[in-house]
């Protein structure tokens, strides 16, 4: 099947350029000069009159062409381009790389990688499919999702993130968005990330929860804890009862039968987003973690790592990387102790502002009172934990009670908030959001 005359007659047959312009195939994606001339004139008679060639016209530039009416939709072809597209780009960059295979200087090896994580750049930057949406013509799709909501009406739209404060001015975690969670070093935003994702899988849902900030061996402390209720002292120290063991056993058991809860802490494997994509492509989860995304290493060639330039980037190809997986992908990140004294803001991140700029989502995690050096794990913690900054919802800010030697947190009641104050703290409506003296 010639997979280029397929497309361009699908274009002359039935007059239809608009679903490939939208698919951002570009004259790079022929690799036939013949076809290559045929969509130049397609695209420029397109940008000159508005209106797609139709077969008398091409007939009348291109005598002696042949169209043929093959039956697969014109997605099909589109789809089949993208691959040759792709295969053509990475086969470019591993023979640049092979290039530095033989050579004997050390930085050689440097070279090799960056030919090849500039071809995987490449590759998904022109060949991942468009996200854009005709308004005019999407009267269909509009009343289909308006009929889904109107069968389930609540403010829960996506997954839930196992806080209710949080989920009902954000909906929820949402399929093609990027959140991103700041907080200063010992704030609990590691803790309270693979809470939510513990609650995401609660809901039946699969988490993959990629971790930069602890070892697997750590998380998985810390998850028994918080589904068992065990002190996670006694689970690291080994000092547990009969009672406990039977109580993480149980919680185990139970864990059994449900969808698979994937922790990654392979830094060699996930340590780009190109890396992260891999992982999404081999466990297709619901929704991504990432715990501290700031130790990721871009995929710009010589880009210095912990840059703002190579952090901007990876900031921006995670968001990318969230709309063309169609998943929701949340990470954390630090926040700046000068720049968060008086709470965390839009311009608390530290590294680079694109953190802020590309997420859907903006949260905060702060510990309430005197900041501590480690995240006990005795005494109970109040933690608030808010939306900064949300594209489509309002701020709002809740108050996590975090106690470790039960392996619990909670959400704190508009009650108790009102009767217990946290320390330091007072409340503008006596609910909501709770700013410091």
């Amino acid at each position: 099947m010639d997979v280029q005359l397929a497309l361009l007659s699908k274009v002359v047959i039935y007059a239809e350029l608009r679903p490939v312009v939208d698919a951002r195939i570009t004259l790079d994606f022929f690799t036939d000069d013949h076809y290559k001339r045929i969509y130049s004139y397609m695209l420029e008679h397109w940008r000159t009159y508005n209106v797609c060639p139709d077969a008398a016209v091409m007939k009348m530039a291109f005598p002696n062409a042949k169209w043929t009416d093959d039956p697969q939709p014109i997605e099909f072809f589109i789809d089949q381009l993208r691959k040759r597209r792709k295969h053509s780009i990475l086969l470019e960059g591993l023979n640049e790389a092979a290039g530095f295979f033989q050579s004997t200087d050390p930085d050689a090896v440097d070279g090799m990688e960056d030919a090849i994580a500039s071809a995987l750049l490449q590759a998904r930057l022109e060949t991942s499919p468009s996200l854009d949406v005709g308004m005019t013509t999407s009267r269909t799709k509009i009343n289909e999702l308006l009929d889904i909501r109107g069968d389930d009406p609540g403010y829960l739209r996506g997954i839930s993130t196992g806080f209710d404060g949080i989920d009902y001015v954000t909906g929820g975690y949402q399929p093609e968005q990027f959140i991103v969670m700041l907080g200063t070093p010992k704030s609990f935003k590691s803790a309270t990330l693979l809470a939510s994702a513990i609650a995401v899988h609660g809901s039946a849902h699969l988490p993959l929860f990629i971790g930069f900030e602890m070892s697997n061996t750590e998380q998985m402390d810390r998850t028994i804890s918080l589904i068992s209720g065990v002190s996670l002292t006694k689970i690291m120290t080994g000092a547990l009862t009969l009672n406990e063991r039977r109580k993480i056993d149980a919680a185990l058991a139970l864990y059994e039968g449900m969808k698979p809860f994937i922790f990654s802490t392979d830094i060699s494997a996930g340590m780009t987003v190109g890396g992260v994509q891999a992982k999404i492509q081999e466990y297709m989860p619901d929704v991504v973690f990432i715990d501290g995304a700031y130790h990721m290493q871009s995929e710009i060639p010589n880009a210095e790592p912990g840059s703002a330039q190579a952090l901007t980037n990876i900031s921006r190809s995670l968001k990318r990387l969230a709309q063309s997986s169609k998943i929701p992908i949340v990470i954390t990140t630090q926040a700046s102790l000068h720049r968060s004294k008086s709470g965390i803001t839009l311009m608390s991140a530290m590294y680079t502002q694109a953190w802020g700029q590309d997420a859907d989502v903006l949260l905060g995690v702060e510990r309430i009172g005197e900041r501590q050096e480690t995240e006990s794990t005795t005494d109970p913690v109040q933690v608030k934990f808010k939306v900064v900054e949300s594209r489509s919802g309002p701020r709002r800010a809740s108050v996590l009670e975090w106690d470790w030697s039960r392996g619990r947190v909670r959400e704190m009641t508009a009650a108790e908030l009102s009767q217990h104050r946290p320390a330091g703290y007072t409340s503008d409506d006596g609910t909501e959001d709770w700013k410091q003296k």
